[in-house]
């Protein structure tokens, strides 16, 4: 491949993909990107519902609905609004609650031995270029190469930076640090 040569994103909408059960047959997701060390998916919770345990995995957890959701973990409660994130361990014990809502959740899944999970929330507006294994879209209004991109998806860049093109969105960026391997920072 030649400097000049550019890989055209790889777009994944949530519509794109079918639904599976979760581990646990409780709720259901859709996994949008995954690699041997870890996996994004949108996942829908309504009620009370269990967590699936992954043993040795890091979670990041991010809701995409306005009425976000209460997780509790290990028996501690943390309520998680639109557009945050709460981490933790696949081995924890958690409990998530939408109330009489239903909500819909990014959720970040990365093997421990594979390396360190990284993320960052960018509220943007104009032209931005990011490095990293992934950018999800949270909301707001995304375009790549002048088309819109749904809340939920996720953009592969490829091994260079993406611009996207946004007006009042709201991404995540993730990328997976591979141990030994020294990355860009995100």
């Amino acid at each position: 491949m030649s400097a000049s040569t550019r890989v055209s994103p790889v777009i994944v909408r949530p519509a794109d993909v079918a639904p599976q059960p979760w581990a646990n047959g409780r709720g259901t997701t859709r996994v949008l990107a995954a690699r041997p060390g870890w996996r994004i998916s949108v996942a829908e919770i309504e009620g009370r519902m269990p967590f699936s345990p992954f043993l040795g995995a890091d979670r990041l957890l991010i809701p995409l609905t306005p009425g976000g959701l209460a997780l509790e973990i290990n028996g501690s409660t943390a309520r998680v609004p639109q557009y945050s994130a709460i981490t933790f361990r696949g081995e924890d014990h958690v409990l998530a609650d939408t109330g009489s809502a239903r909500a819909s959740v990014v959720n970040l899944m990365a093997r421990r031995s594979s390396g360190r999970m990284q993320w960052a929330i960018h509220r943007v507006s104009g032209a931005i270029r990011e490095e990293a294994d992934a950018i999800v879209v949270l909301g707001g209004r995304v375009e790549v190469r002048g088309e819109a991109v749904p809340p939920g998806a996720v953009i592969r860049p490829g091994p260079r930076s993406l611009a996207v093109s946004p007006t009042e969105g709201v991404i995540a960026v993730m990328r997976v640090r591979e141990k030994g391997r020294r990355q860009p920072r995100i």
